[in-house]
């Protein structure tokens, strides 16, 4: 059994595909079914009969190796997927990424690069941490996209894959600009007989941050313990936690945190 953090639950021709980082070896891990594409069928992957949900801890049957031409899949085998804890944002930093991979192409990856590459380069997946994240409805279909840059100041289009996330853009919610994306390269693809294949960025996971969780981000970043943060909090505000705090000052002291170096 392998132990995962869920960061993305997409669809995948008509199914899911499932990705998140192994808690054992920091490594991203995608299951893989035995299906052309490596979808997974939705009754495969219900945790007590709901789908996974991103930050899910999934302890998930796997051999070490899979078909296709990602490094990261791992082919499942018979048994049932559990849930067995809930990681939070603050777990995923040190596996955010400051570069977009294979940034030598913007959008999509030509499949003879990724192919040429050693197997354990062919990257596909990664964490990434947004500080613009502007949506786009593709011609009112339903199908989403989203202009972001990234903490690294990397810019791109992609389009949004994460389920959860759809339906509730669907539905009139938004969400704000800073976020964790996990980017996925897709299956390779080609428009017409003439073209490469290729296969395309997607987004095919976001999670929303919140003040409390950009505050922890950047102490993390500056090195800063709890004990830190709090005697600054009570040095400035006199006050002991976040929780405490008002949209006022949480606002100050995140631009503060923001506006030091590393």
């Amino acid at each position: 059994m392998v132990q995962i953090i869920c960061l993305a639950n997409s669809k995948k021709y008509g199914d899911r595909c499932i990705a998140g980082i192994e808690i054992a070896t920091g490594k991203w891990i995608r299951p893989f079914s035995n299906l052309e594409y490596g979808q997974i069928p939705l009754n495969m992957c219900l945790v007590d009969g709901e789908e996974p949900k991103l930050l899910d801890i999934l302890e998930i049957p796997l051999a070490a190796t899979s078909l296709g031409y990602e490094y990261e899949n791992r082919a499942i085998l018979h048994g049932k997927w559990q849930k067995i804890g809930q990681a939070t944002v603050s777990d995923l930093i040190p596996y955010c990424e400051g570069e977009i991979i294979h940034r030598q192409w913007l959008n999509s990856v030509p499949l003879d690069f990724i192919q040429s590459l050693p197997y354990e380069q062919r990257r596909t997946l990664q964490l990434i941490k947004t500080t613009k994240f502007h949506l786009y409805n593709y011609h009112h279909s339903g199908k989403w996209e989203a202009d972001f840059t990234t903490s690294g100041g990397e810019s791109m289009r992609a389009k949004i894959t994460d389920l959860n996330l759809i339906e509730k853009l669907n539905t009139g919610i938004r969400i704000t600009h800073e976020c964790l994306l996990t980017l996925s390269l897709s299956q390779p693809w080609r428009k017409t007989d003439l073209d490469e294949f290729a296969c395309w960025k997607l987004i095919a996971g976001v999670i929303q941050l919140s003040s409390y969780d950009l505050i922890l981000w950047e102490m993390q970043r500056l090195g800063w313990s709890i004990d830190k943060g709090r005697s600054y909090l009570k040095q400035t505000y006199n006050k002991r936690s976040r929780q405490e705090l008002t949209k006022t000052e949480i606002a100050q002291f995140l631009h503060h945190l923001k506006s030091l170096k590393a």
